[in-house]
């Protein structure tokens, strides 16, 4: 009986436990009852869930006393207890960026964007994922307000410069603290985007002063993904693109280029005119054979069946009598790989319950650059683990690998510089293969054919980084958890090359050295803290978050380097098989060791969440400083105020649905330009008569401090029409105190210089953000994005030097335009370091068109400058009467030159008569973005710009100059003053300006632009599979997309990045066009 009556209990639990399983279905929907595509539904606590179908639908199994959680990105979370409904009709609402948004501000923290006191900024994240990045610095150009991101070159390898706020250093750098997991880093090189969860940049003293005297340029803070409870997916990205060369510079054809150069060598007083018979590229010396190097010859009998093998001909525009004949090359197509190849691939995997999470991620992105053999390679694994193992015990894992492999340049001609100028403008007739296709060398082994024997050099370079991080978290009380981390980064790298023989020249010109060498260099960097965090609400409306802690830090780096020659053979590159003969070997090596001990803490506290306070501080102590110089106290405070939540706010401005007012002053140090020994001085071994002995080498410097950054900061911000509309508004105040300069000292000491802190240095700006959903109906959505910035630096203070106004430090001397009652003219200093004056300004001789005629010429202007060589240039009449024995030395001033302003008005252009361009630091900049949706079509695009600067180009005047002889130039060589065209844009096109006028030689007005510009950045289109189809094929989700990145500028500069101030030619941005794929399972 009573095994019966078991059986019957058994049987009803059995029972009773099916009935607590039950289907549920529903709909979600947003505010205007458009159905949310893709939302996740999940039961709560479990990793039981589902995603909305394409009209917004979802079915799952859930128990009867559960609850299900729905989320989707841009909504604020909703849990429904399912209780007797079997139907839902769940509607969420829109979560503000301003004020769902949850950022990181550092060790751990995170905080609501809406009671966030000081100022930080989260990258959004379509910046990071729709392009293809090597470095996710190219991704942060215009993300963020403040921040200005100079990519200066288009090298697949290459690191931009990220300043913020104008930097502190004295010329506009210095740049922010990269903090990636807890862990510092140089840069961000090598790091794989998509591994990258958030991105923040913390930018005033109330909220870097956490980080103490590493931040006083602001702080990155990069935290990698992590996988989310309740959600397990994998996730595999593809991008394949193309790069296309994007030159500023148009160069001659064979024909135009022969015109061009015998014209101006024949006009040219100072160009010897012999060389026109000469071989070379413009003479009609060459003679066909198998040295020959230039495709240009007299046509005779013996070389006339060239013209089958694609040689033309011309008359000589010098004899018309003469036929020349010749074959048309262009550089580009030898030495550029036009397109290069990007790839990259992705594919990761996360999940999580209430037990842990995961996330597992593997990378590869190959891209090749446009110079031949140039390539920048990414291998990435990472992986992000956290489980908890009791109620009050949890930890987590994270392990990241990156290994990057990579040749920046051809190594027969490393400079960026010249192959994109040298090269480019190398002759048109140069020889860079014979009739029958084959290679040839062209002029020589840096300008000619960079693609004829780089097998001839071998480079080897790689690097490989580790981040293990282990964190210990315990909860031994309500409220407070004590968490205990050790973050080890272990970075080496590797760099091998050797030379094999090597032609440099057309003949039996080769090198033979066989220069090899290898470097290795390994760093390991230990980062120990433990954070302790209590949070409390006291009486029901005051609520504080108190965290405290401790930090070690130490780094050591080690490394080697050797370098041999005159190795037997070059058939083996090893250092052992180099000569031992004396002065052939080198070998050196290297140890340094940096230690920073640090206490820090922080307070957030709000009242009935409408008033608000924080207060940071840190207290690091340097090994690389001494004595008492060595700690120093960082502390910063910021306060809030949301008057939006204000009744009398609410019932004045109803529109309003947030409104904060914010301010906060802290102070940051600086010690990043102290090495490790540098303060101790150094000595060096010398030799004299046979014996070595040891002499100071550098000063001891004991008494060098911190710079210290102190920053103001009052901001509002405010979110409208149902937070629809956003906007943030800061004004900062930074002024950087004792700053790092080199010191001159006497020749006497026996030392040049010596490190004090000897300066005051400060910016000031704006920063303006807007956000807002502009249109959202049943099939469309348009959301927009920017920012815009205005900053100037100021020097505030200098070393006094006696009888020096402002203090002056460098710079150069120009006239007012005043004259003194004396008879002299006045003159003032610019430029340089000077006391109330901005730094970096461009400093030119004023254009002011061309003399069109003799007439136009005064009789007696006498100019002093420009010349390479020293010569000056007369006036007509000036020139007439110097005696035969100075002409020699001198040069007449001839229709076609410039007409330069003569600031005193003396009749002399002299070094001083040079004028203030402008600033060449923008002063404004910014970027905004744009997604338009439909159905189920993304159209993207993301945009930057700077104004209110200048720059210089100084390429052009290169080229218009003739000022490498025979090299070709541009096409606006056709817009260059002759006497059939008198109104032409540019001076007289001769041989080597340089050595004549200086029409194009000297620095002037006629080549500085306004570099104002319009960045295009990516340009996207995307399509996401109705998820029908998707289902189909296995997949949550698909999506495909093209895109064009780094497209151009919208500028009047003519040059390959207006980005940098001091421009030309150089390794432009490749415009990119891209194709990928995602795909979710």
């Amino acid at each position: 009986m009573k095994k019966l009556f078991l059986c019957f209990l058994l049987l009803l639990c059995a029972v009773g436990a099916i009935a607590q399983k039950k289907s549920i279905t529903g709909i979600v929907v947003d505010v205007t009852g458009e159905p949310v595509i893709g939302a996740s539904v999940v039961e709560l606590g479990t990793t039981n869930g589902t995603i909305t179908d394409f009209d917004g639908n979802f079915s799952l199994s859930v128990e009867s006393n559960g609850k299900i959680q729905i989320t989707f990105v841009g909504y604020k979370t909703e849990v429904v207890a399912v209780k007797n409904q079997t139907t839902f009709n769940i509607k969420l609402k829109e979560d503000s960026e301003m004020l769902g948004e949850v950022v990181v501000t550092g060790y751990g923290g995170k905080q609501l964007r809406s009671k966030v006191t000081s100022s930080i900024s989260k990258v959004n994240e379509d910046a990071l994922k729709v392009g293809v990045f090597s470095n996710p610095a190219q991704a942060l150009s215009g993300a963020v307000a403040g921040l200005k991101v100079t990519q200066a070159s288009g090298n697949p390898g290459a690191t931009p410069t990220i300043v913020l706020r104008g930097g502190t250093d004295w010329g506009g750098t210095g740049s922010p603290l990269i903090m990636v997991d807890g862990q510092l880093r140089a840069s961000l090189s090598d790091i794989n985007p998509e591994d990258i969860e958030s991105m923040e940049v913390l930018k005033d003293a109330g909220a870097t002063a956490l980080y103490g005297a590493r931040a006083s340029n602001g702080v990155i803070l990069v935290t990698t993904k992590t996988g989310k409870v309740g959600r397990s997916e994998v996730n595999l990205k593809m991008r394949f693109g193309l790069n296309y060369v994007n030159s500023p510079y148009e160069f001659l054809g064979a024909r135009d280029f022969i015109t061009a150069l015998r014209t101006a060598y024949d006009t040219t007083p100072w160009a010897n005119k012999s060389s026109l018979n000469t071989a070379s590229a413009y003479g009609t010396g060459n003679v066909y054979g198998e040295n020959l190097i230039w495709n240009l010859l007299v046509k005779d009998p013996s070389n006339e069946f060239l013209l089958n093998k694609g040689w033309q001909e011309m008359k000589d525009p010098l004899d018309p009598t003469k036929t020349l004949i010749f074959k048309d090359s262009n550089p580009a197509d030898y030495n550029l790989n036009n397109p290069s190849q990007t790839q990259d691939y992705n594919i990761n995997f996360s999940g999580g319950n209430e037990k842990g999470k995961y996330y597992a991620g593997l990378g590869y992105n190959k891209s090749n650059g446009l110079p031949i053999n140039s390539f920048y390679e990414r291998y990435s694994f990472v992986f992000n683990g956290s489980y908890n193992i009791s109620d009050w015990l949890s930890a987590s894992s994270n392990f990241n690998y990156n290994r990057a492999n990579w040749e920046n340049m051809p190594a027969s001609q490393a400079s960026e510089g010249s192959y994109f100028g040298r090269i480019m403008s190398a002759p048109p007739t140069t020889r860079f293969e014979d009739e029958d296709g084959n290679p040839m060398l062209g002029p020589n082994s840096s300008d000619g054919n960079q693609s004829f024997q780089n097998e001839k050099f071998i480079r080897d370079n790689q690097s490989d980084k580790f981040t293990m991080i282990q964190t210990l978290e315990i909860k031994p009380m309500k409220n407070l958890t004590i968490k205990g981390t050790a973050n080890w980064y272990y970075s080496e790298s590797l760099s091998e090359s050797f030379n094999k023989d090597y032609q440099t020249a057309p003949g039996n010109n080769f090198n033979k050295a066989r220069n090899t060498s290898a470097q290795f260099e390994r760093e390991f960097a230990q980062t120990y803290n433990v954070v302790a965090n209590y949070t409390q609400t006291f009486a029901k409306d005051h609520n504080v978050d108190v965290m405290i802690g401790s930090e070690f830090y130490d780094q050591q780096k080690k490394g080697f380097n050797a370098s041999g020659s005159g190795a037997p053979t070059d058939d083996f590159g090893d250092l052992g098989l180099t000569s031992d003969d004396k002065g052939k070997r080198k070998i050196d090596s290297w140890h340094q060791q940096y230690r920073i001990l640090s206490y820090f803490g922080r307070v957030n506290y709000d009242y009935q969440g409408k008033y608000l306070f924080s207060g940071v501080f840190r207290y690091d102590g340097y090994s690389s400083l001494l004595g008492d110089n060595r700690w120093g106290f960082f502390p910063g405070v910021s306060a809030g105020w949301i008057f939006g939540k204000e009744d009398f706010v609410k019932e004045a401005v109803p529109q309003l649905s947030f409104g904060k007012l914010r301010a906060s002053y802290g102070v940051n140090g600086n010690a990043t330009d102290i090495g490790p020994y540098t303060l101790q001085g150094s000595y060096n071994s010398q030799k004299y008569n046979g014996n070595v002995g040891f002499l100071i080498g550098s000063l001891p410097n004991p008494a060098l401090q911190w710079e210290k950054t102190r920053t103001a900061e009052v901001g509002v911000d405010l979110s409208f029409f149902d937070n629809r509309l956003n906007a943030n508004f800061t004004y900062y105040n930074r002024l950087t105190m004792d700053k790092y300069a080199d010191l001159s000292l006497p020749t006497t000491t026996g030392f040049s210089s010596v490190k004090n802190n000897n300066g005051d240095f400060r910016n000031s700006g704006v920063e303006i953000e807007l956000s807002g959903t502009i249109l959202k109906t049943k099939d469309w959505t348009w959301k927009m994005g920017g920012n815009i910035s205005f900053n100037k630096n100021m020097v505030v203070s200098l070393p006094y030097k006696e009888g020096v106004k402002n203090n002056r430090i460098d710079g150069q001397q120009i006239y007012t335009g005043r004259k003194l009652p004396d008879g002299t003219y006045e003159t003032i200093f610019v430029g340089g370091r000077q006391e109330g004056q901005e730094p970096g300004l461009l400093v030119a001789y004023q254009a002011n068109g061309m003399y069109k005629s003799w007439d136009e010429i005064p009789d007696y202007l006498e100019v002093r400058t420009g010349n390479f060589q020293g010569k000056y240039q007369y006036g007509p009449k000036a020139y007439a009467e110097l005696p035969d024995n100075k002409k020699a030395n001198a040069l007449a001033i001839q229709p076609g030159d410039v007409k330069w302003t003569d600031v005193n008005g003396d009749g002399i252009i002299d070094a001083f008569d040079q004028v203030v361009v402008g600033n060449t630091t923008p002063h404004w900049f910014g970027g905004f973005n744009t997604t338009l949706n439909w159905k189920g079509f993304t159209l993207y695009g993301r945009f930057d710009f700077a104004f209110d600067y200048w720059i210089y180009d100084n390429d052009t005047p290169w080229f218009l100059g003739c000022m490498q002889g025979g090299y070709n130039t541009t096409k606006d060589v056709f817009n260059t003053w002759t006497a059939e065209n008198p109104n032409a844009k540019y001076p007289r096109y001769v041989w080597a300006d340089q050595l004549g006028t200086a029409n194009y030689y000297r620095r002037s007005t006629m080549f500085a632009y306004k570099g104002n510009y319009l960045a295009v950045r990516e340009i996207s289109l995307g399509y996401e599979l109705p998820k029908k189809i998707a289902n189909k094929m296995f997949c949550q989700r698909v999506n495909l997309s093209v895109t064009g990145q780094n497209l151009g500028y919208f500028t009047s500069a003519k040059v390959a990045t207006p980005e940098k101030s001091d421009a030309g030619s150089g390794y432009a941005l490749p415009r990119t066009l891209l194709f990928g794929l995602d795909v979710t399972f």
